[in-house]
């Protein structure tokens, strides 16, 4: 994607950030409906019709003379670029003029300051900030003109090549403003002017058309972890799915999850070099594939999708119970049937086994039984013993091989799930 488009980007995301910020401030609030734009002022309605509203205006663009120190950076960190192409970006500061109207008494005050007050807690926009200020204006207005500019692109490449903007206040004198507001033909509002800088355009000769090579970002899955304060680091139903690698965000960012057909999860929290997600219900225990896959904001169809990765979901007993216990005719031993409830549920193509440890210092007795195949999903199995020991005994779970866990009380014993056979 060439970066013509960055000036208007910039517009574009200080824009949006006003418009956030009005939703969000009591004193902005207490104006009434405002509207945010970026129109000459000629265009703007004064007089009776006059409304609340807060105009960005891009009244002037000079050279930024520091590209030099930054230029082979920029080039090396954003292009594969052929030898023979050796123009620098082209670095400018873009020069605003905010402007604010009312029709009522205080109006403009009001809105000037509060407008004025938000950029000084944004004297920086990151990357990040502008990431979200994009996807933030493309998804509230696909029908605006910067909307349909940039659609099919990807909003992260447009923020990471466009890096740092800062945006400070210019303070001009009298002289100054009557120049500008002269030149506007329009009539004078209470406005302030700002200044952001530095923004880069890349040059597009012949050469370079011809020997850029655009590589998508593709995303890479080095590590799948659980936080060891969640079920002693195993990952189970309910515990966040920690994907650690690189390039893992993108403008949409989805998880796609082995055994579950068309359909992508949403994590709750996405950094370029991790994915939380909050493991849903509707996975299997066992071992299970885990996928990021970016979308477009405007085209969902076209996807970039990074490795797979493995990890085990272990089953967890949710309630378990023993039934029809029964003392055999030795007297010694009992046989009983005991009904597990877990989480997540199995189906007719897992494999079940139950595995029984007595409690008990002095020869503790162990037993293993296959539960009986599922004819459908269910969450609660039943498998039958006999010859068993009287005592407690603690309950584990294999499904595909992977194993519940058995939880510890506080003097480090295991002591939970378990039964009791008498």
């Amino acid at each position: 994607m060439s970066n013509a488009l960055s000036i208007a980007t910039v517009t574009a995301v200080i824009k949006n950030l006003l418009e956030n910020g009005l939703v969000s401030d009591a004193i902005a609030a207490s104006v009434g409906d405002v509207l945010v734009t970026a129109l000459p002022p000629d265009k703007i309605q004064v007089g009776s019709d006059e409304r609340a509203q807060i105009n960005l205006f891009l009244y002037h663009v000079t050279q930024n003379r520091n590209v030099d120190w930054v230029s082979q950076e920029y080039r090396s960190r954003h292009s594969v670029i052929n030898t023979r192409t050796t123009n620098p970006p082209l670095a400018l500061d873009l020069h605003y003029v905010l402007t604010a109207y009312g029709a009522k008494d205080f109006q403009a005050e009001i809105l000037l300051g509060f407008a004025m007050q938000l950029l000084h807690k944004l004297p920086v926009l990151a990357s990040e900030t502008i990431e979200n200020a994009l996807k933030n204006a493309a998804e509230t207005s696909t029908a605006s003109v910067f909307s349909q500019a940039i659609s099919g692109l990807s909003v992260s490449e447009i923020a990471n090549r466009l890096g740092q903007i800062k945006v400070s206040p210019a303070f001009l004198n009298m002289e100054e403003t009557t120049r500008i507001w002269s030149a506007l033909q329009t009539n004078y509002r209470p406005s302030a002017t700002y200044q952001a800088s530095m923004v880069l355009i890349d040059s597009e000769n012949t050469d370079k058309l011809k020997d850029t090579i655009s590589l998508p970002s593709e995303p890479t899955i080095e590590q799948i972890t659980a936080p060891t304060s969640q079920t002693g680091g195993n990952i189970t139903v309910g515990s966040t799915l920690l994907i650690r690698g690189k390039q893992l965000r993108g403008d949409i960012t989805k998880v796609r999850l082995g055994n579950i057909d068309n359909k992508l999860f949403t994590p709750f929290d996405v950094q370029d070099t991790q994915v939380s997600l909050q493991i849903p219900p509707e996975i299997r225990a066992g071992v299970q594939s885990v996928q990021i896959v970016h979308e477009t904001i405007k085209n969902k169809e076209h996807v970039i999708e990074s490795n797979v990765a493995p990890f085990v979901l272990h089953p967890k007993i949710n309630v378990v119970e023993t039934l029809h216990v029964t003392s055999l005719q030795d007297g010694q031993s009992y046989s009983a049937e005991i009904s597990i409830k877990l989480i997540p549920k199995v189906n007719k193509s897992q494999r079940i086994s139950v595995q029984l440890n007595q409690i008990s210092k002095t020869d503790p007795a162990t037993y293993s039984s296959m539960a009986p195949v599922p004819t459908e999903d269910t969450d609660t199995i039943t498998i039958p013993f006999k010859n068993i020991k009287p005592g407690e005994y603690l309950v584990r779970v294999k499904v595909d091989g992977a194993e519940s866990q058995l939880n510890k009380n506080q003097s480090g014993e295991y002591d939970s799930p378990k039964i009791t056979i008498k």
